[in-house]
C-alpha cells in the first residue's frame, strides 16, 4: 500500500506513521520540514495550507491512501478535494469527536449522534470541513472516510483538563499549588493512547467498506476528572496522602473569566463522554485499549523527566489558571 500523511509527526500522528510502517506501508510524510519523518517514510516538504505547492510536492504521483491530520477549516478541505481527487482511492480526514452535539443528550455517543456545537470555533470547523467531503463524495465519489478521535494522549503530552501538551499542570502539581477541576470532577471522561488509536487508524486503510463512512476512535477506559488528575499525581509520586490539590471550578465561571478557557471547556470537556466504537470495531477487530492510562502516564512523566527542557512551563498558561483560581476564590469570599 503507497500512502501519503498529511503529517506524520504530531501526537497522534507519529504513532499512526509508525504503526503503518511496521505493517509495511510504504509511507510518504508531507510537512513543513520543521520535525523529521520517521525513518523508514520518504519526506515531502511543502506548506500544507498552500494547496498549489502540495500538488508541486505530489507531482501528480497516485496514493492508494492519503490521511489528512492537518485540515481544520473547510477553505482547506476544499482544497484537498481539488488536489487529491483521482490521485487516491481512499482520502481518511481527522476530524474530531467534539463535533459532536454538546451537550450530549446521551453520554454514550456513537456515529449516529448529531453533530453540533455552539460553544467551540474549532469544532464548528471541523464540522464545516466533514460536510465539504460529504458533499463531494455525493457528487463526484470523492473517497472520504471521516475520523473521530476523542482526547488521544502520546509519550509526549500529560493529558489534564486544562492542557495536555506540556508540563504546566504537572509542574503545578509538583509545587503543591493548586489545580481547577472543571465543574465538580465527577464528569466522564475517555482518554485513548495514541498508540491504540494508530491500530484503529492503520486498520481503516484501503478498506472500501470504510468510503463514505464516518468512525469514531476512542478508548474504552472513561474516568472521572477528579480520578485522571489524582492519577496524573501517583505518576509523579506525589504522595496519596498530600495528591494534588484540586478546586472544582464550573465551567461557566471560567468562561466568564477566560472566554478562550470557557469555549474550549464547554465546546467538549465539560461534558461526559463515553464512546460506542463497535461499528470502527467491526471492521477492525483488533482494536481495543491496550494501554491504560496508568501505564501512559508514566511513560509521559518518564519522557519528561528524561530531560529539564521538556519540564519547563508556559508561564502565560499557568498565569490563567491563577486568575481564574483568584476570580473564584473572590466569588466564593474566600481569601485570595
Amino acid at each position: 500500500m503507497r500512502a501519503l500523511f498529511m503529517g506524520g509527526t504530531g501526537n497522534i500522528s507519529a504513532e499512526c506513521a509508525q504503526e503503518a510502517l511496521a505493517q509495511g506501508v510504504d509511507l510518504y510524510v508531507l510537512s513543513r520540514g520543521s520535525h523529521r519523518a520517521p525513518d523508514g517514510a520518504t519526506a515531502i516538504v511543502a506548506d500544507v495550507s498552500d494547496g498549489s505547492a502540495v500538488a508541486a510536492a505530489v507531482g501528480g504521483g497516485r496514493f492508494d491512501v492519503v490521511v489528512d491530520f492537518l485540515c481544520y477549516e473547510p477553505g482547506a478541505a476544499r482544497r484537498a478535494v481539488a488536489t487529491f481527487s483521482g490521485l487516491t482511492g481512499q482520502y481518511v480526514f481527522i476530524s474530531s469527536a467534539s463535533a459532536y452535539e454538546k451537550p450530549p443528550r446521551r453520554h454514550v455517543i456513537d456515529e449516529n449522534t448529531p453533530l453540533c456545537n455552539p460553544y467551540w470555533q474549532y469544532a464548528r470547523d471541523k464540522i464545516a470541513c466533514e460536510a465539504v467531503f460529504m458533499e463531494a463524495w455525493r457528487k463526484s465519489g470523492f473517497p472520504v472516510t471521516i475520523v473521530r478521535p476523542s482526547h488521544t494522549y502520546g509519550r509526549t503530552w500529560i493529558p489534564t483538563a486544562f492542557v495536555s501538551s506540556d508540563f504546566s499542570v504537572a509542574a503545578r502539581m509538583l509545587a503543591g499549588r493548586e489545580v481547577i477541576v472543571p465543574g465538580d470532577g465527577q464528569s466522564l471522561w475517555t482518554l485513548t493512547h495514541a498508540r491504540d488509536f494508530a491500530v484503529g487508524l492503520t486498520g481503516l486503510l484501503g478498506r472500501s467498506e470504510a468510503v463514505g463512512e464516518a468512525f469514531t476512535i476512542a478508548g474504552d477506559e472513561a474516568l472521572t476528572w477528579d480520578e485522571i488528575h489524582r492519577a496524573v499525581g501517583r505518576a509523579l509520586d506525589i504522595a496519596p496522602e498530600s495528591g494534588p490539590l484540586l478546586v472544582h471550578v464550573p465551567s461557566e465561571f471560567i468562561a466568564r473569566v477566560d472566554p478562550p478557557m470557557g469555549e474550549r471547556l464547554l465546546g467538549d470537556k465539560a461534558w461526559s463522554a463515553v464512546f460506542d466504537c463497535s461499528k470502527l470495531k467491526r471492521l477492525v477487530p483488533a482494536f481495543r485499549t491496550t494501554i491504560p492510562l496508568a501505564r501512559g502516564l508514566a511513560e509521559s512523566v518518564a519522557w519528561r523527566r528524561a530531560e529539564s527542557a521538556r519540564m519547563s512551563v508556559d508561564g502565560i498558561m499557568d498565569g490563567r489558571m491563577d486568575r481564574i483560581l483568584a476570580a473564584w476564590k473572590k466569588a466564593m469570599g474566600q481569601p485570595v
